[in-house]
């Protein structure tokens, strides 16, 4: 297929141009273009099958030592025949440009796909394992690819890679001859194949292929960052051990085959469970196709099961035990401050009793029994709640009436009734206040990470729910169906987005 961004060195045909041109096909419509040619969708009349045409430029053509190696090499294709290789059915020239007729595979490319994301190490495991399957089966016949890279990895309807765009691939035999042109990928290519291109064989194409598993595991290139996958993505350091060796500068230290490389990632597989994959591995069933690629997430559903756009039950039964164990902190500070407030009825139980005790008290020589009997009188009139509009006021009167009584008879109880309430504190002295907001501190702190993980997992559901829907729309053969479904899927996401990332009421 075509590089990822276009840059197209010559104007693709039109159809109605190449019609004339390959009678035996309908052409229906140009597919991909870039500097190694242009890909067309086609029907093959003679036997009712879609395949793929693939139109080089013409300064290929014009190169007699390039057309020769061409030919060659298209033969040498034809007799591949892998599950994860993209078949070819014919080649030839035609009005001055080569072309190449192979399989067609509806759907798009890994680059599409997962460009700039940290893929599900499980799903990294299947697809490297199949590309390296692929690439062994071309090696054993004597093909080198020259140029892996995600762009040229196509997957099917069900998420199996082919490798695809053969059109730098030569033969192992054939060297490099003196001022031949380079080709490959920066960051993808092997350093010998530009300060040794005469030395070239498949370990060039093993070094292609670690790169590309550690892009598929952190979503970068080793280039752009040089730590290891483990330090990025918290993964298998086993993952960092098999990149190490099949981009070690020097080729002998590499991998002899991608044989290896895809044997090495079976024992992962088979071995780590969820310690490595982060998600456990769950084998789809037979006939049912396997699920888009995943983004992990600490709280990723199982491999083979796609994650729901409500899923984070974990998380926020996580959040709901903090606000329980809030809620009951709360409730036993309450009761405390119930429990150290002061009781009110006591000063008004010490008072009481004194009326009863007076008559009993030796009444002064001098006074007449009368002023004896009006001090209790006085006392129930002013306790009395119709006679006060403030029972604080009758309080007051009543301690002053008694008080000079009291420092006669008892002035020990005085001490310890009156002085007491008068300087009793208004409030408890436990910082009641103080305690609760640190409490809700550390609560809230506590809790932020849970809400954070929480809003983080939510927002990658939405994301990885409408990168499925969109995969799902572009297999849309009706081009006014598929713009309806993009525009309704957008507005969707949109409000789930303002809804913090939920379904809309």
């Amino acid at each position: 297929m075509s590089e990822p961004t276009s840059h197209a060195t010559f104007t693709a045909p039109s159809t109605t141009h190449l019609a004339p041109l390959f009678p035996g096909y309908d052409i229906e419509v140009l597919i991909a273009t870039g500097g190694m040619g242009a890909v067309y969708r086609a029907i093959q009349k003679s036997l009712d099958r879609t395949v793929a045409i693939k139109i080089l430029p013409r300064e290929f053509s014009a190169d007699k030592t390039f057309c020769e190696s061409f030919e060659a090499e298209a033969k040498a294709m034809a007799r591949l025949n892998h599950p994860n290789l993209i078949g070819v059915y014919d080649f030839g020239e035609v009005d001055g440009m080569l072309f190449i007729i192979m399989e067609y595979v509806p759907g798009q490319s890994l680059f599409d796909s997962a460009h700039g994301i940290a893929i599900d190490p499980g799903e990294v495991i299947r697809l490297v394992t199949g590309i390296c399957n692929g690439l062994a089966h071309a090696h054993e016949n004597g093909i080198l690819h020259r140029d892996i890279k995600p762009s040229n990895i196509l997957l099917d309807l069900n998420t199996e890679p082919k490798i695809g765009d053969f059109g730098l691939a030569r033969p192992v035999d054939r060297k490099i001859q003196e001022g031949e042109e380079i080709f490959g990928t920066p960051h993808y290519t092997a350093p010998e194949v530009v300060n040794a291109p005469h030395s070239v064989d498949q370990r060039a194409d093993i070094f292609s292929v670690g790169v590309m598993l550690h892009e598929l595991l952190t979503g970068k290139l080793p280039a752009d960052d040089k730590r290891p996958a483990s330090a990025i993505i918290l993964c298998d350091p086993r993952f960092d051990a098999i990149v190490r060796k099949a981009t070690n500068p020097v080729p002998d230290l590499r991998y002899s085959s991608a044989t290896e490389i895809s044997r090495e990632l079976q024992v992962i597989a088979a071995s780590a469970g969820p310690r490595v994959l982060r998600t456990a591995a769950a084998n789809p069933a037979v006939g049912v196709p396997r699920p888009a690629l995943q983004a992990p997430a600490h709280s990723a559903p199982p491999l083979g099961r796609r994650p729901t756009i409500t899923s984070a039950q974990s998380t926020s039964a996580g959040i709901g035990s903090f606000l329980i164990l809030v809620a009951v902190i709360a409730l036993g500070v309450l009761a405390y401050i119930k429990l150290s407030q002061p009781v009110p009825a006591p000063p008004r139980q010490v008072v009481q009793p004194r009326p009863e005790a007076t008559p009993i008290k030796p009444p002064p020589a001098p006074e007449p029994p009368e002023e004896v009997n009006e001090q209790p009188t006085r006392d129930l009139t002013g306790l009395h709640p119709d006679h006060s509009d403030n029972p604080a006021d009758t309080n007051d009167q009543m301690e002053s009436h008694e008080e000079p009584e009291a420092d006669q008879s008892a002035p020990d109880e005085s001490t310890t009734t009156t002085e007491p309430r008068a300087n009793e504190p208004s409030e408890p002295k436990f910082d009641v206040p103080g305690f609760l907001a640190r409490a809700r501190a550390i609560m809230q702190n506590r809790a932020n990470p849970l809400i954070a993980n929480r809003d983080k997992s939510l927002a990658e559901n939405l994301k990885t729910f409408e990168r499925d829907v969109s995969r799902l729309i572009r297999r849309i053969d009706l081009r006014t169906a598929r713009e309806n479904a993009e525009a309704d899927l957008e507005k969707f996401v949109g409000e789930c987005a303002q809804n913090g990332n939920l379904l809309p009421d």
